[in-house]
């Protein structure tokens, strides 16, 4: 497990202990006997989760979740089968499932383990608070007890991925939590219906599971499809971008290079939420998107600009928020694009912002968008030393930076030297 997380390693022990010790405890519960239909059944919902596991679904944004269709047959399957004999179906189907995907070892042991003990959990819990005969829909007592075993199991489930998975991302366990809430409520309802209506119709007929690959595949169609517009529209966004710096050679790819610094910042900022970070970077990537309503006599001007060409060159990032602001996905990074020409002395533009009134985002923007600057060749100057544009960093700082970004800067940059390669996974792509 070279690589991961001292934390993550840890949980992930705890949580394979812990899987081992309610197995054991189910086992001396339970018993160990499958009888021909309950084999049958089992086999049934093994292929079923072999489906299912296909149409996991990664919500926009959400680098560390997924909304898994599996979630409901690991209820279901404790619910049919009893808590033991379901959670050792639903492990080893996912464990085959993960195997086939070519998931990392420890990916292969937090998947399983962590959908074994949910599975357990929520079950077993179902199992003490309803009617012992009847399926979950005999009796308003049954019922209760599928909604409490639900949100035991979404909570378990999830909870454990958000402290395994928030060491990776240098973020909060809560703020990686937060982030999929809306998929924690979706999945929730699929457990509630649909993990109640499975034992019904495997009780009546266990061949019906398979009608439930409709009702599976449907969330799993509307969720891509609106994952797949995100991701066009953002891929969209920065494409525009990086083609509106080709107008000028000197600037090619200065939006991703200025992307790459902020990354480097922010490893330098763990406090900050991982939502915050990923705007961060999304307005960095687009932060010159303004720039389209700049015509070129003003733009790729290689002497000084005269009051009017400064003036409409400076609109940049007015237009470039006023854009960006109508999209959803890019609504908390605006302000960060609209302010990322502020100064720290309240002098830059557009609206004069001093100090912690500006925008962290755009406060970091601004040193990462300097240093690419002053370290790329320009038409009326060849690009500067990078020993040279830390020194005026420095010396900026307080008066046109924040002077902790300026050294939050450097310290990412010696780490950057010391450690090549070195990204902040959180904060998502560029």
């Amino acid at each position: 497990m070279s690589g991961v997380p001292r934390k993550t390693c840890v949980y992930t022990a705890v949580l394979v202990g812990l899987t081992i010790l309610a197995v054991g405890a189910s086992l001396w519960h339970e018993g160990w006997s499958w009888t021909a239909e309950a084999l049958g059944t089992a086999a049934i919902l093994f292929t079923m989760i072999l489906l299912a596991e296909h149409l996991d679904v990664h919500f926009p944004h959400q680098a560390t979740f997924t909304v898994s269709v599996g979630g409901v047959l690991a209820l279901a399957s404790g619910l049919a089968l009893g808590p033991l004999h379901g959670a050792l179906v639903v492990m080893v189907g996912n464990f085959v499932t993960d195997v086939l995907d070519g998931r990392k070892p420890i990916q292969i042991t937090v998947n399983v383990t962590n959908i074994g003990f949910s599975t357990l959990v929520g079950t077993s819990l179902y199992q003490a608070l309803a009617v012992e005969s009847g399926t979950p829909l005999h009796s308003i007592q049954n019922a209760a007890g599928i909604a409490m075993a639900a949100l035991a199991y979404a909570l378990i489930n999830s909870w454990i991925l958000a402290l395994v998975v928030a060491p990776v991302h240098g973020a909060k366990p809560w703020e990686v939590w937060s982030k999929n809430k809306d998929g924690f409520l979706i999945e929730l309802v699929m457990l509630v219906t649909l993990g109640s209506l499975i034992p019904v119709v495997a009780s009546e007929n266990p061949l019906g599971i398979f009608l439930f690959i409709i009702p599976l595949a449907g969330p799993h169609l509307a969720i891509r499809a609106l994952r797949t517009v995100e991701e066009e529209t953002r891929a969209t966004m920065e494409s525009l971008a990086d083609a509106l710096e080709r107008r000028d050679p000197y600037t090619f790819q200065h939006s991703v290079r200025v992307a790459e610094y902020v990354r480097d910042i922010l490893l330098e900022m763990p406090h900050l939420p991982l939502e915050a970070s990923e705007a961060i970077v999304a307005a960095a990537r687009v932060h010159d998107l303004g720039k389209v309503g700049t015509r070129d006599v003003a733009l790729l001007k290689p002497s000084h600009l005269d009051p009017s060409e400064r003036q409409e060159v400076q609109q940049h990032a007015t237009i470039g928020a006023n854009i960006v602001e109508n999209l959803e996905m890019y609504r908390r990074s605006a302000s960060i694009v609209r302010h990322h020409h502020e100064w720290w002395n309240g002098t830059g533009y557009p609206d004069g912002l001093e100090g912690e009134n500006i925008p962290l985002g755009a406060r970091i923007i601004a040193v990462a968008d300097a240093f690419d600057a002053m370290t790329s060749d320009r038409p009326y100057r060849s690009a500067l030393p990078k020993s040279t544009a830390m020194a005026e960093l420095r010396k900026q700082a307080g008066r046109q930076f924040d002077p902790e970004v300026v050294a939050a800067f450097e310290r990412s940059q010696a780490q950057r030297v010391a450690v090549p390669g070195r990204r902040l996974a959180a904060a998502g792509g560029g």
